[in-house]
């Protein structure tokens, strides 16, 4: 019978380390490190970009359905191109921020601006 839910056999399978999984940095055995707020900050950087990129998309989706559907109204037409053009203008702003710190790591010579990490021992 088909199942959504795994089967979990207790005395089968070690249970791993919740940090573990992740990276080998974030933990020393079961206990987290400080390390650990390496992998948090890349997990919401990575779900921000993600939401910035979902909203873009939904936000143009929105702006041409009220432009289709303006009829002809003038301000309908003007309240759908504007809402398309700060869709796009978000998308820039975002591109420009990455662009910067890239050029701020060129030019400052720090390699791994873009890379957080936290010195270990």
């Amino acid at each position: 019978m088909f199942s959504f839910f795994p089967t979990a056999f207790a005395a089968d399978q070690p249970t791993p380390a919740p940090w573990a999984a992740i990276s080998s940095r974030c933990a020393v055995g079961d206990v987290a490190t400080i390390q650990g707020l390496e992998c948090l900050f890349q997990n919401v950087v990575t779900v921000v970009t993600a939401l910035a990129g979902l909203a873009l998309f939904i936000m143009l989706l929105v702006g041409g359905i009220s432009y289709l559907t303006s009829g002809g109204d003038p301000k309908a037409s003007e309240k759908a191109k504007n809402t398309m053009t700060f869709a796009v203008g978000g998308l820039v702003l975002i591109i420009a921020a990455y662009l910067i710190l890239n050029f701020i790591s060129v030019f400052t010579g720090i390699p791994n601006l873009l890379k957080f990490t936290i010195p270990g021992p």
